[in-house]
């Protein structure tokens, strides 16, 4: 196992633009306030390298913003589920023997890069899971 520790709100971009090295991308993404850590990269640097680029599968929370962002993606390429939860500043991501974890705390934020082909194995699994319930 390898683990790999990316403090910071740079720490968080440079895990997001690795995970561009991917084909395909499983995301649970409950943060509702990133900007605050970010800014606007999401909107300016990754999403236009993501979208269309890199299948997806994501999970969202189930606002109206969600819906309305989701509706201008390919649907094919670019999956999108929903769901109730409360918000939570942090996100994953699984691609490849990688499971990605940003905390976007305010304090303290960064992203921790473990890999390990049975614990990502496990968490896809747990994903599949979750994904066939949603809509």
């Amino acid at each position: 196992m390898k683990i790999t520790t990316l403090p910071g709100a740079e720490g968080i971009k440079q895990a997001y633009e690795e995970s561009l090295t991917a084909e395909k991308l499983d995301i649970v993404c409950l943060s509702e306030n990133y900007v605050s850590v970010v800014g606007d990269f999401f909107d300016k640097e990754y999403a236009p390298k993501l979208y269309g680029q890199v299948s997806t599968r994501e999970i969202l929370p189930d606002t109206t913003g969600n819906r309305s962002d989701a509706g201008k993606k390919d649907q094919k390429m670019n999956q999108v589920r929903f769901i109730k939860a409360h918000p939570s500043e942090s996100d994953y991501i699984l691609y490849d023997n990688k499971a990605v974890l940003i905390s976007y705390d305010r304090d303290q934020p960064g992203a921790v890069v473990i890999e390990d082909k049975d614990l990502v194995s496990n968490l896809k699994s747990q994903f599949e899971a979750l994904w066939k319930t949603l809509e």
